[in-house]
């Protein structure tokens, strides 16, 4: 039996999230003072991808933003937590011991899938942080054995958080935006993913997950492309065999971008 780890899945949505009024915004804003303080963050952004898994082992990382077209503002915030170099160094070696093709970079850059709700969640960035890449193969069971080995190897105190989106239809999104339509009806493809998804996460396990583009209604629709989902999955398999799942917070943007926070053995 794996243990009972705990991980977070967060739905990042865009970069303005950490400027605009929306229901995430405020969540994630009181979230970081509602749950118990973690020694350090192993964090996963769909935004990161490699050639193969990387472990970011800088001692001070910093924002990078890796967006066009948005507001100013944006471009002149910082956020720059400390790393722990020994704790991510000890990761990657746990990782490959376990089989894990790895590698270690300590480039300091972090993405707006991870900065940008840190931002919200610690805004002193005072809890050290650790970073963890996918890999460019995308592939589903090589993701969920990622978890598995963190399930083996993250201490009590480390909190994995994994940042992507439960739906990630951007052309969707874009022609919502582009229609100047006052109010957005959520679509039903996105509702029904979500529902699927949250039913799925309760009853089944790794076989029906690496195969989640043909069980999930509209899977294909909701995920064009995988990498924003992939991060639950890797979530859901490090926190062990028939999880606590806790949804934590729930909200949509544009009618089609679930903007849905998941705790897995999660208590706040």
């Amino acid at each position: 039996m794996m243990r009972k780890l705990r991980s977070l899945f967060i739905s990042h949505g865009a970069p303005t999230l950490v400027i605009d009024d929306i229901p995430a915004r405020h969540f994630f804003a009181q979230l970081g003072q509602t749950m118990p303080r973690p020694r350090a963050i192993v964090l996963i952004s769909a935004h990161n991808i490699a050639r193969q898994t990387v472990v970011g082992t800088a001692a001070n990382w910093q924002e990078w933003h890796d967006f066009g077209g948005f507001p100013a503002e944006l471009y002149q915030m910082q956020y720059r937590p400390n790393g722990d170099p020994a704790l991510a160094m000890m990761i990657a070696q746990g990782l490959a011991d376990l089989g894990e093709q790895v590698a270690v970079s300590d480039d300091p850059a972090i993405d707006h899938g991870a900065w940008v709700p840190l931002k919200l969640i610690y805004p002193n960035a005072d809890v050290p942080l650790i970073t963890i890449s996918l890999s460019h193969t995308m592939d589903n069971a090589a993701h969920w054995a990622l978890g598995e080995k963190l399930n083996k190897l993250l201490p009590d105190d480390v909190l994995l958080i994994t940042s992507g989106s439960i739906t990630h239809n951007l052309r969707d999104a874009f022609s919502r935006m582009q229609s100047a339509v006052g109010e957005y009806t959520v679509e039903q493809y996105a509702s029904e993913f979500i529902a699927d998804s949250y039913l799925a996460l309760n009853t089944q396990g790794k076989e029906f997950w690496a195969d989640w583009q043909n069980q999930l209604r509209h899977a294909r629709r909701a995920h064009p492309t995988p990498e924003h989902f992939l991060p639950l999955l890797i979530a859901r398999a490090a926190a062990g065999d028939a999880p606590t799942v806790t949804p934590l917070h729930q909200s949509i943007e544009l009618g089609v971008l679930g903007m849905d926070v998941i705790g897995f053995n999660w208590a706040v």
